[in-house]
């Protein structure tokens, strides 16, 4: 049996691209009528071909009914992740602590810029009252192996590492 051949100039770029024109319409009333939501349909459609292009060879005499098993398979898996979802969210529903937190730009813009102020903090540190805040707050390490890896004594570790507090909650309450 002989392969069938492609037009030349052809790729496989290409093909998806023509097959993704082409079935994009189909694709979107099947999705519309499932979810109700052109939004998500629009975002499982992009699911789909981003899997297809990622393929390495579809080995298909028929790529519509393959991209509709496709795009089926795909409804399935986001009504699985959407039903454990919904079950996470109704069982943390009495623990506020557990409710899951939606991310809201302005304390995600408010957090970058406090990470920001931080690095910027400790750049200007001296070196080695830096690398053992470092060491201290964001390694775990213990205050005597950090004395003994600098050959200090613990008292120097602890005047460093209170150093460097100063400074951040100095810079921290001018941010308020």
């Amino acid at each position: 049996m002989m392969k069938p051949t492609r037009p030349a100039g052809a790729t496989p770029s290409r093909d998806l691209s023509a097959l993704m024109e082409r079935m994009r319409p189909a694709l979107m009333a099947f999705f519309i009528r499932r979810l109700g939501d052109p939004v998500q349909a629009e975002d499982l459609i992009q699911d789909l071909f981003i899997r297809m292009a990622t393929m390495t060879s579809p080995a298909t005499n028929n790529p519509e009914g393959y991209i509709f098993q496709a795009a089926a398979n795909l409804l399935r898996d986001h009504y699985r992740r959407e039903a454990t979802r919904s079950r996470y969210q109704r069982s943390n529903a009495g623990d506020p602590d557990l409710a899951i937190d939606p991310i809201d730009a302005e304390r995600l813009l408010s957090a970058r810029q406090s990470v920001g102020c931080v690095a910027r903090t400790l750049g200007g540190l001296p070196d080695r009252t830096r690398q053992i805040f470092i060491l201290y707050r964001l390694e775990g390490m213990q205050r005597k192996a950090i004395a003994d890896a600098f050959g200090i004594s613990v008292s120097a570790v602890e005047k460093h590492i209170a150093s460097a507090m100063r400074a951040l909650l100095a810079v921290m309450g001018e941010a308020k």
